[in-house]
């Protein structure tokens, strides 16, 4: 394994050690960030990765899947992060520590595994004949996508959150290089088919690249006529899919009542008619942040696809084609499931690596304008100049690393700080009710109600009713499980303190000088007092 990832020729070494080297350099400097603003305390920069800790922490003590102990709960959508954060607790109890190690060394192999996967599609007969036409080689281009992918800020950000993120895009660049480099072999769909399911695992979104990947499967088949000979692959393939991600949607369905975890819904998530166009425009606008120079590629090559689908049909594209289905469908498929840009736009990060991929391959195609005449004559004559591409990074690579720091800073003003407040003031076996519940339940290990529903499903179900019945029945349950203490953002509930503020006395709050991350400025608490 460790030879694989170091490569076989020793050009492809040193070009792996000089991303690994990259790496390292940007760990240090958002961790200099980091400790700026926070003066000196380590942190993560959500409240979500605390989600993570309670869960795992849980599971590492025999309750599986349950936030609070005993209540089992689909409220969250990695399962696998949390069996490895759990697995990780019984070395180092640091679960701080532990998180952001687990996300950045998945970080670290999704970079050298974009390399690795570039040089092995730029190695194509076509597409190198392309390649070359920028006047670098294939291991030039491929450390082109590498560097590009490791001084993305917003990738950096998420390899450093503590977080499924990087964990969940290092499966999808494993499944599809394996995808690459093994086609033909007759085990090629069984490793892409279990691969995918670690995807869905660590996130819902596999399942959409491996409909992607069935549906290409199919077509070709259909293609080349050979679908009845290759049928019993194809359904053995999805058999291993299902017996690796179905279970823990079972799981979701058995404690909810809805297949999907309960942060789809507790997010909005629903079917919608007409895709948010808001929505696809900030995912443009944040591509465009990792990188002016990439995202004006993906974007012209969003419309170069869609003029040559006919090219597409017949395969033309070759070991891009799968890579070019998952970077334009993925926001376009969640624009009408789960259009949510909270967080940097998060949910999209993990398709960083292929826009950087896809970048350089468009602009192989669009050098070759008369139109961009002037562009190819400045660089293909000296290929260190496509170091301005990487240029181009630095800036938003800056604010993000300054974001790491403050959004760090502002968890632990407000979400840590009320925690400290809760273990001074509130007793342990006292219910509590919170809208964001990651830090302040793992540290205090309050049962909770949460108000948001992602643990606690039967708020989801109230939003279902009528205005009055959606508030009654919000306060029935709390008053059924005796809550003690409320601690919210409240003008996320401004309707229900209008009809029952009357009930809540305001004890004290957390106020953010300046709020970067979280759900709102000032979070409050209220003590009870139920009629």
């Amino acid at each position: 394994m460790i030879a694989f990832f170091f490569g076989n020729s020793l050009k492809e070494r040193k070009y792996i050690l000089t991303i690994i080297g990259c790496c390292l350099l940007s760990y240090t400097v958002f961790l200099l960030f980091q400790f700026y603003f926070t003066e000196g305390q380590m942190g993560v920069p959500l409240d979500d990765t605390w989600i993570h800790f309670q869960f795992a922490d849980n599971f590492s003590n025999g309750h599986f899947f349950e936030y609070n102990v005993g209540e089992p709960t689909a409220g969250t959508t990695s399962p696998l992060y949390v069996i490895i954060l759990a697995a990780a607790s019984f070395v180092s109890d640091n679960f701080i520590f532990n998180s952001i190690f687990i996300s950045v060394v998945f970080h670290i192999l999704s970079c050298i595994l974009i390399f690795k996967l570039s040089l092995s599609i730029f190695s194509g007969t076509e597409i190198k004949k392309l390649i070359e036409k920028l006047g670098i080689d294939i291991y030039d281009a491929s450390l082109l996508t590498g560097l590009l992918t490791v001084f993305s800020g917003r990738f950096v950000w998420a390899g450093m959150s503590g977080m499924e993120t990087s964990m969940f895009t290092f499966f999808t660049i494993w499944a599809i290089y394996n995808y690459v480099v093994n086609k033909g072999k007759p085990s090629e769909i069984y490793g892409t088919s279990i691969l995918l399911a670690l995807c869905t695992i660590s996130r819902p979104e596999g399942i959409l690249l491996f409909s992607i990947y069935v549906a290409l499967r199919v077509f070709n088949c259909i293609k080349e006529k050979s679908l009845r000979a290759n049928f019993l692959k194809l359904f053995v393939s999805c058999f291993l899919f299902l017996v690796i991600a179905l279970p823990y949607f079972i799981f979701s369905y058995k404690v909810s009542g809805h297949f999907f975890p309960n942060t789809f819904r507790g997010q909005g998530g629903d079917l919608h008619i007409l895709p948010g166009l808001t929505y696809l425009r900030i995912v443009a606008v944040y591509f465009c942040r990792d990188n002016l120079v990439t995202g004006l590629l993906y974007l012209a090559g969003f419309v170069y696809l869609l003029l040559n689908l006919k090219k597409l049909m017949r395969g033309e594209f070759g070991n891009m084609t799968l890579i070019l289905l998952w970077i334009f469908l993925l926001p376009l498929v969640s624009s009408f499931l789960v259009p949510n840009w909270r967080h940097h736009v998060r949910y999209m990060i993990p398709v960083v690596p292929f826009v950087n991929i896809a970048a350089v391959y468009f602009l192989s195609i669009f050098i070759q304008l008369p139109r961009l005449a002037r562009i190819r004559n400045f660089l293909t004559p000296k290929p260190k100049r496509y170091a301005t591409i990487i240029i181009a990074s630095l800036i938003y690579y800056t604010v993000y690393a300054i974001a790491y720091g403050r959004n760090t800073d502002n968890i632990n003003d407000q979400q840590v700080r009320l925690a400290e407040w809760v273990s001074k003031n509130v007793g342990r076996e006292e219910t509590i009710a919170v809208n964001d519940i990651g830090a302040i339940i793992y540290l205090n290990k309050n049962r909770v109600i949460d108000m948001a529903g992602l643990v606690t499903p039967e708020v989801l179900k109230y939003r279902e009713y009528t205005w009055d019945d959606n508030l009654d029945s919000l306060n029935s349950l709390l008053k059924k499980n005796n809550v003690s203490y409320i601690i919210i953002y409240d003008f996320w509930f401004a309707e229900y303190m209008a009809k029952y503020g009357d009930e809540l006395t305001f004890v004290t709050s957390a106020i953010l000088e300046h709020n970067t991350i979280c759900g709102g400025k000032e979070m409050k608490v209220f003590k009870t007092n139920f009629k």
